[in-house]
C-alpha cells in the first residue's frame, strides 16, 4: 500500500507531500491544475521514463521519494532484501533524483540501485493505468501483449524462451544465407565479421561482469555509509571503553580470581576468553573491512567508463551482456565458415531443420495455452462488465494461427458486440469511447483478482462516460478498492462521491511563478467540490444540498457494495 508520496520541483510542484489511506482514494480539481503530475510523478519513483523537461523551470534537480508498506508483500521484501535494502517495519521507499544535466538516480531505502532493479520491484508494488492507456485497447497489435501479461509469469518465461529460440533460428537461416552468397559478398560480410569481432574481443567480456561491476559501484557510491557502520561496530567490539572485548576480557578475570574457589568458574572463564577471542578476530576483520572501504572517485569514474563501454556493446549486439559474448562466439563460427568456403553449411541446414521442428512443437503448445488462458481472461471480464452496465454485451478474444514471429505463432484480437443481435466485431470498429474505458477498467478488475498488486493508480479511466454509467465505474473501483488501495483521477462527481478520502488539486499563484497544491477534504469541502464537478456553483445553498445528498446515497452504496463482497 502506498503511504506518502513527496515531490520536489516537478512541472508546476514545488514541494508537495500526499499521505494516502487505504480504500478509494480520489484526486479532483480544475483542468490544468496538476491532477496528472502526481501521477506522472508517481510513475517517475517507479521507474517510468525520465527527461529533464519535467524539471520545474529555474530548478537544477528534482525528485519524487514513494513510501510503501510492504508488510504484507513478502515478494517485494525479497527482492528488495536482493538488493541489499532493507525493510524496516514493514515499510520501503523507493525514490528518483533527475538533475538538469538528464542523469537519473534511482534508490530503494537510500540505496543506489539499477533502473531495471527499480522497476522489477516497483512491478510488485503499484499498478498505474495512465491518462491515455486505455486507447491502447484500439490497436490489436498490443492484444497478445494484455494476453500474455495475464497468464502470469510462467507463461511469460515460456513465451521469452520461444522468443530467444525463433531468434537463433533466424541468425542460423541467416549464416546459411550469407553463406551461399556471392564470393564478393563473402569478402565483404567477412570484413565486417572481423570489424565486430575486433570489437567485442577487445572487450575482453567476462559473464556476470555487469552485474559485479554495478555490485562495485553502489558500494562505492554507498562508501561513507559503509564506514559509518563499519566504525561503529569496530569501536562497540575491540576499540573504545567499554567495547564487547573489554568487558569480556574483564568478565573473564574475574572468574579466574574465584576458580580456585570452584571449577565452574573456571570451565566458565574459559568460555568467556574464547568469545573474547572471537571477538578479538572480529575487531581484526572488521579493522581490515574499514581500511578497505574508501570514496575513490577515479575508481568509480573508472567502473562507470567500463560499464559504458557494456552498455555501448549490449545495445549494438545484445540486449543482455552474454548476449553480447554468445554473439562474439558466433562471429568467430561466422567467420569460421566464410574462410572455410562451403564446409559446414550442409550441417548447418540439419540444425535449422531440427530447431523448426522443435519451435513449432513450442509454438503450438503455446497456443493451447493461450487459447485456455483467453477463455479464463473473456469470463472474467464479462463478469466486471456486467457490474459496468454492459451485462448484454458479448465479448472473446480470439486466437488465431499466423505465421511464427519472436511472439510464437499467433495473433490475438480482442472482439466485441455491445448490442444483442449484432457480430462480434473487433474493438476498434464498433466500441465507443466509454465502451473502451469500461472493458479497460474490467481488464484492470480482472487481473488485479487474479495477480494483484498491492495498490492501483487510475489517470482518467471514466473517459467517455457520464451518468449512469460513470456511477457504474466508480462503484466498480470502489468495489476494488474494498480489497487494494485505489488512487483514481476524476472529473465525475459519481465518482467523487465514493471516495474514501478525497483530495484536490488547485494551482497557485506566488508572485511571478506558478505552482500546483494538494490538500485533503473535509465534509464541508468535498460538498462544495462535488457541487463544482455537478456544475453548480460550489456555494450556492441548493449546489451544496444536491451535493451533500450525493454523499450520503454514495456512501450507503459503497458499504453495500463492499458488504456485498466480503466473502469473495
Amino acid at each position: 500500500m502506498l503511504l506518502e508520496i513527496s515531490i520536489r520541483n516537478i512541472a508546476l510542484i514545488e514541494q508537495l507531500t500526499i499521505e494516502l489511506e487505504k480504500g478509494f482514494n480520489v484526486l479532483t480539481g480544475e483542468t490544468g491544475a496538476g491532477k496528472s503530475i502526481v501521477v506522472d510523478s508517481l510513475g517517475l519513483a517507479l521507474g517510468a521514463r525520465a527527461g529533464r523537461e519535467m524539471i520545474r523551470t529555474g530548478a537544477e534537480r528534482a525528485s519524487v521519494q514513494a513510501l510503501f508498506d510492504v508488510s504484507d508483500c513478502p515478494r517485494a521484501q525479497e527482492a528488495a532484501a536482493e538488493m541489499g535494502a532493507s525493510c524496516e517495519d514493514g515499510l520501503l521507499a523507493v525514490s528518483r533524483e533527475l538533475s538538469a544535466s538528464g542523469r537519473s538516480v534511482c534508490r530503494v531505502s537510500g540505496m543506489v540501485v539499477p533502473l531495471a532493479s527499480l522497476k522489477n520491484l516497483t512491478a510488485l508494488l503499484m499498478d498505474i493505468h495512465g491518462q491515455h492507456e486505455h486507447q491502447a485497447l484500439l490497436d490489436p497489435e498490443k492484444h497478445l501483449g494484455f494476453l500474455d501479461a495475464y497468464g502470469g509469469e510462467e507463461h511469460l518465461a515460456r513465451v521469452r524462451a520461444i522468443g530467444e529460440a525463433y531468434r537463433a533460428r533466424m541468425r542460423l537461416a541467416g549464416k546459411i544465407k550469407a553463406a551461399l552468397s556471392d564470393a564478393h559478398g563473402r569478402e565483404r560480410e567477412l570484413a565486417e565479421v572481423e570489424r565486430r569481432l575486433a570489437e567485442i574481443t577487445a572487450a575482453k567480456l567476462r559473464p556476470g561482469e555487469e552485474a559485479e561491476l554495478l555490485s562495485r559501484a553502489a558500494i562505492l557510491e554507498n562508501a561513507e555509509h559503509i564506514r559509518e557502520a563499519l566504525s561503529l561496530a569496530y569501536q562497540l567490539t575491540y576499540e573504545g571503553a567499554g567495547s564487547a572485548q573489554e568487558l569480556l576480557s574483564r568478565a573473564a578475570e574475574a572468574l579466574e580470581k574465584i576458580a580456585p574457589i570452584d571449577g565452574r568458574y573456571g570451565a566458565l572463564a574459559a568460555k568467556l576468553r574464547e568469545v573474547f577471542y572471537a571477538a578479538q578476530d572480529a575487531g581484526y576483520e572488521l579493522r581490515d573491512a574499514l581500511e578497505d572501504v574508501e570514496g575513490d572517485p577515479a575508481a568509480l569514474e573508472k567502473l562507470n567508463a567500463r560499464l559504458d563501454l557494456i552498455h555501448r556493446l549490449e545495445d549494438r549486439y545484445g540486449p543482455e551482456l552474454q548476449d553480447v559474448i554468445n554473439y562474439g562466439e558466433e562471429l568467430k563460427a561466422r567467420r569460421e565458415a566464410l574462410t572455410g568456403g562451403e564446409a559446414g553449411i550442409s550441417a548447418w541446414k540439419k540444425e535449422l531443420k531440427a530447431m523448426d521442428v522443435a519451435l513449432r512443437q513450442d509454438c503450438a503448445a503455446l497456443t493451447e495455452e493461450r487459447c485456455a488462458i483467453a477463455q479464463k481472461l473473456t469470463d472474467g471480464i464479462l463478469r466486471h462488465l456486467a457490474d459496468l452496465g454492459m451485462g448484454k454485451t458479448r465479448f472473446e478474444i480470439a486466437v488465431e494461427p499466423e505465421k511464427i514471429t519472436a511472439t510464437g505463432g499467433d495473433h490475438v484480437e480482442m472482439r466485441i458486440s455491445p448490442n444483442p443481435g449484432e457480430p462480434l466485431k473487433p474493438l476498434n470498429a464498433i466500441a465507443s469511447g466509454g465502451e473502451i474505458s469500461r472493458v479497460m477498467l474490467a481488464l484492470k478488475a480482472v487481473s488485479a483478482d487474479e495477480y494483484g498488486v498491492g495498490a492501483m493508480v487510475f489517470d482518467e479511466i471514466d473517459t467517455g462516460v457520464s451518468g449512469r454509467m460513470a456511477q457504474a465505474v466508480g462503484e466498480k473501483m470502489a468495489m476494488i478498492a474494498g480489497k487494494r488501495q485505489v488512487l483514481c483521477v476524476t472529473h465525475l462527481p459519481q465518482i467523487a462521491a465514493l471516495a474514501d478520502r478525497h483530495f484536490v488539486v488547485e494551482k497557485t499563484q506566488v508572485g511571478e511563478r506558478t505552482g500546483s497544491n494538494v490538500r485533503v477534504l473535509d465534509a464541508k469541502g468535498r460538498a462544495q467540490e462535488i457541487a463544482r464537478l455537478i456544475g453548480g456553483a460550489e456555494d450556492s445553498p441548493s449546489a451544496i444540498e444536491h451535493a451533500e445528498n450525493m454523499l450520503a446515497a454514495a456512501q450507503r452504496r459503497k458499504e453495500e457494495l463492499r458488504h456485498r463482497t466480503e466473502g469473495i
